[in-house]
């Protein structure tokens, strides 16, 4: 089949949908999505929030914000000036920008600015799952205003004419049948490369062993298309980032997992020794830094560890500590069920603590499955970590010392969190590292265009989401910076696409 567009986009989750549906509004008529998968949305489906400062939603609700600037400045220190500062600046200016046209274009509602821990209101959510709601309203306005979406069409090459320049995409459909695409522009949307192993140890080389790590977004269309494509062409990469997401024990309960993340619960490593302060997650604005001490850790593993009286303490108080309590606590749970109502328009509006409820269960299911283990003496615990029962003794007996004083003397642990662990039976529980999903590698410019080995871009190409890199350094940084970007990037890269096709 051969096919003449004007501008093509290769994936059609968040960022793929943002560039067709802009460029189809800045006046680009013939635009065309092609996605390899059944239907359009990709792992955007799964994001439950945007980040974004200087947003129509944080200003009608009246939440005390950072600005642009501040933003800019946080995130270029976190990141240790590694990324592209021209690309960071134009992403954090127009994130807010983006949030609006989502509401007003396609129609997106965001019914707050949540804060994630430390009170910064910049988590962007909606009434319903918000990855998904962002994806039924782009293609609901793809469809209205004449963007051709097709799916089961994977891209396997970009053409180019004698010059170097992209002027379309050799694909294949699930028939068998070749797609000759020409196109005046090219968009790569194509998610990370989560499920392609050998790209996987190609740029996690300097990790090690990775195999006790678990990649959430590890689904089997994210192999690394569209990088692979660029690279034919001679494009540059940036190294990976990565929001570390661990302690977690995915795909098990998500309730447990939350335990084990809790800011009381003390974390010790394969040795039976704490590593790290276990309340960043909520006190900090980097949280997810927790997970990067773990991958320090051997076999980037951990136990967390909580007696029968902090349980009970849980039991007795309950209380969410974070965002993602009540996103997972509630979104794993039957909440038409459970709560009396499917259509609540803020996750406040449900009881955002009943899944505590089912937790004694949870646990015994787990215990079951040999992820946690009861234990009834120091004993027991040191045969489940598999260190000795000295070095857990005196972890524990050390830490209960600190509890007692107020003050944690190896890591700081702030005090409200200091409970002591002094009645089994104890509960070990195991901990992997994990990844959200490795984010980047094709190296864009700050106008999302693709760029070679010679610092030159590749006439015609751009990209977006994901898949591009230079944005984000090898960690991460504000909570929602993923969906952020996506549909930034997506938006920026349909605009400059637009501008060059239309002249």
């Amino acid at each position: 089949m051969k096919k003449t567009v004007d501008l093509c986009v290769i994936g059609g989750a968040g960022a793929g949908l943002c560039a067709a549906v802009h460029a189809r509004e800045l006046g680009v008529r013939a635009v065309l999505v092609i996605d390899k998968q059944p239907k359009m949305g990709g792992c955007t489906r799964m994001a439950q929030g945007v980040f974004s400062c200087d947003s129509p939603v944080q200003k009608r609700t009246g939440a005390k914000m950072l600005s642009a600037d501040e933003c800019f400045t946080y995130h270029m220190d976190m990141t240790n000036c590694e990324p592209d500062g021209k690309l960071v600046r134009k992403w954090l200016t127009t994130t807010g920008k983006v949030i609006g046209w989502l509401e007003d274009y396609a129609g997106v509602e965001f019914i707050e600015a949540a804060p994630w821990s430390t009170g910064l209101p910049a988590y962007h959510m909606c009434a319903k799952p918000t990855g998904n709601e962002i994806v039924n309203h782009l293609i609901a306005k793809a469809q209205e205003t004449g963007v051709e979406l097709v799916n089961n069409v994977r891209a396997k090459h970009l053409i180019t004419d004698d010059a170097g320049a992209v002027t379309g995409v050799l694909a294949e459909d699930k028939d068998g049948e070749e797609w000759e695409i020409t196109a005046q522009r090219v968009i790569i949307a194509t998610g990370s490369i989560s499920a392609n192993q050998e790209l996987i140890q190609r740029f996690y080389a300097q990790d090690g062993d990775m195999g006790n790590v678990r990649i959430m977004a590890n689904v089997p269309h994210n192999t690394g298309d569209g990088l692979i494509m660029a690279e034919e062409l001679g494009a540059d990469t940036t190294p990976i980032g990565n929001l570390y997401i661990g302690p977690h024990n995915h795909p098990s309960n998500p309730r447990t997992a939350l335990l084990l993340r809790r800011p009381h619960t003390i974390k010790v490593n394969r040795n039976g020794e704490r590593f790290v302060d276990e309340d960043m997650i909520i006190t900090r604005w980097w949280g997810w830094t927790l997970a990067v001490s773990l991958n320090r850790q051997p076999d980037k593993m951990c136990y967390g560890i909580m007696d029968t009286s902090l349980l009970r303490y849980w039991l007795e108080n309950k209380k969410n500590y974070y965002p993602l309590e009540m996103i997972h606590g509630t979104g794993h749970t039957n909440i038409k069920d459970d709560y009396g109502k499917d259509d609540a328009k803020s996750l406040d509006r449900v009881n955002p603590t009943k899944w505590l409820d089912h937790i004694e269960e949870d646990i015994e299911k787990e215990i079951a499955a040999g992820r946690i283990i009861k234990c009834g003496s120091y004993a027991e615990m040191a045969q489940a970590i598999g260190c000795t029962e000295e070095a857990i003794r005196t972890t524990i007996e050390d830490y209960n010392r600190y509890c007692e004083q107020g003050y944690d003397e190896e890591f700081l642990k702030e005090k409200e969190y200091l409970f002591p662990l002094t009645e089994f039976p104890m509960y070990v529980m195991v901990g992997h590292q994990g990844i959200d999903t490795p984010i980047g590698g094709l190296r864009v410019d700050h106008n999302q265009k693709v760029i070679k080995k010679d610092s030159r871009p590749i006439p015609n190409l751009y990209a977006a989401g994901i898949v591009s890199g230079g944005w984000m350094g090898r960690n991460y940084g504000f909570f929602g910076s993923e969906m952020s970007y996506v549909t930034y990037s997506g938006y920026a890269a349909g605009e400059n696409a637009a501008k060059a096709i239309l002249g």
